[in-house]
């Protein structure tokens, strides 16, 4: 049986979400909250704490930080909680930093499809979630993110964090039956992009959204992409794309917006997009659908993922082909 293909993952980010808060149900977790929490991982699998610590601030106890370095903050000791995330299992650096975990004396709690980091968990009696595998690791963000919001929930880090991810589901599942009747209108926006060096920015859970996307542009489409945050790039990047006329730079702009967002952030963000249209003639604006901030954001990541995948189309790539990663990770 053939593996799907990239856009079939994208397609399952509801279903993957309720399968990966189902996946913490059985784990013996911690009784007492952390005093603070670090979510671990790298490439694809990092996705998922840097969306959670965005989206879920608000309901976070204890401060929650994502780690996608080769070693942890200083201040990790017995009294913090170290989560790591590898949907392969393998990840060098993420196996490094639970061995560091546990020289520090931190609780641990690991997230994966299984391999090595499924092994030493087992091993070192700590809880392991397994979700299901088969995936391509930036394939599966809905395993991910909803295993961590269940961890977090049963952790008393983030309470009702997975209520509100659960939550989501039905709204994401209308997001997904959207991108496939507008497949045509996703497909010229594609075009638009192709052969383009491609920003994005969004505001607070917005921008780890723009950066997941540029990912996700990165590897299914293996076209140059870049991410910034708003307001901070208004001190300092819009300046720069007063060079792209001068240069003669092909680009394009992807504001990834919120209906909701306070009157005097709306004025500074449709200033700054009137600003970049003036520069290049590709800016596209997406906004997200649904009733609160989380449900709008993650349907925002469901029209990215798809938006790559048709990219990967546009530029005649493979959109599976991770060769030049895979010589990476041996050296």
């Amino acid at each position: 049986m053939a593996p799907p293909t990239m856009l079939e993952q994208a397609l399952e980010f509801p279903r993957q979400i309720t399968l990966g808060l189902d996946a913490v149900t059985n784990l013996d977790m911690p009784r007492e909250a952390p005093r603070a929490v670090a979510l671990c991982g790298l490439g694809g699998s990092a996705a998922g704490g840097r969306l959670f610590t965005a989206l879920f601030a608000d309901y976070l106890s204890v401060p929650a930080v994502a780690v996608d370095t080769t070693s942890l903050p200083g201040w990790i000791g017995p009294d913090d909680l170290v989560v790591c995330t590898s949907y392969s299992g393998q990840t060098r650096e993420t196996l490094d930093l639970w061995e560091e975990a546990g020289i520090r004396g931190a609780r641990r709690i690991a997230i994966t499809s299984g391999g090595e980091l499924a092994e030493r968990a087992e091993r070192d009696g700590c809880p392991c979630a397994i979700v299901e595998g088969g995936y391509q690791p930036r394939g599966a963000l809905g395993f991910l993110l909803g295993a961590q919001a269940a961890t977090l929930t049963r952790s008393r880090v983030a309470v009702g964090s997975a209520g509100a991810l659960a939550a989501s589901v039905p709204q994401l599942t209308v997001a997904v039956a959207q991108c496939q009747r507008d497949r045509d209108a996703l497909a010229a926006e594609a075009a638009q992009l192709a052969g383009t060096a491609i920003v994005l920015y969004g505001s607070g859970p917005r921008a780890a959204a723009a950066l997941r996307i540029k990912n996700q542009i990165n590897e299914n489409a293996k076209a140059p992409a870049f991410a910034n945050a708003m307001p901070e790039m208004a001190h300092n990047e819009v300046l720069g794309w007063i060079g792209t006329q001068r240069h003669g730079a092909s680009a394009a702009a992807v504001f990834l917006r919120d209906p909701a967002e306070p009157e005097h952030a709306a004025r500074l963000h449709d200033r700054i997009e009137e600003l970049v249209r003036g520069d290049v003639e590709t800016v596209l604006r997406w906004e997200g659908t649904g009733e609160d901030e989380v449900e709008r954001t993650l349907g925002l990541l469901v029209r990215g993922d798809v938006v790559s995948c048709l990219l990967a189309e546009a530029e005649g790539v493979d959109a599976l082909d991770i060769a030049r990663l895979t010589s990476l990770k041996g050296l």
